[in-house]
């Protein structure tokens, strides 16, 4: 507990990878929301319009699939990115530490 109360160790790198695998979560819904949104404003446009419906269903499908994927994988690239990132701020942060510690034990035996 005295831990948590002196910021002597951090928390946050133990939660990083449920963080990246909520961000996956929210990248799937993400690009399958693109998706269906592309698909039915494709079908709507091409009813009002009076043309076929089939074609105005296949354009969104395809349209709506290519888009979805994108937001998808540039979505779930981000958030790895931006998660390692975390870690190596992190990381810095302990061999800054470390480093200090030996610093210290290093001057003080040779007194």
């Amino acid at each position: 507990m005295k831990s948590l109360l002196t910021f002597d160790t951090l928390i946050t790198p133990k939660f990083i990878k449920f963080f990246f695998y909520v961000g996956v979560f929210f990248c799937f819904l993400s690009g399958f929301g693109t998706f269906l949104s592309i698909l039915l404003s494709c079908i709507t446009a091409a009813q009002a319009s009076g043309s076929s419906s089939a074609l105005g269903a296949i354009g969104g499908l395809i349209l709506g699939l290519i888009v979805g994927l994108i937001v998808t994988l540039v979505g779930i690239v981000l958030a790895r990115v931006s998660s390692e990132l975390t870690l190596v701020v992190f990381m810095i942060r302990d061999e800054l530490a470390w480093q200090r510690e030996n610093a210290t034990k290093s001057s003080s035996s040779a007194s």
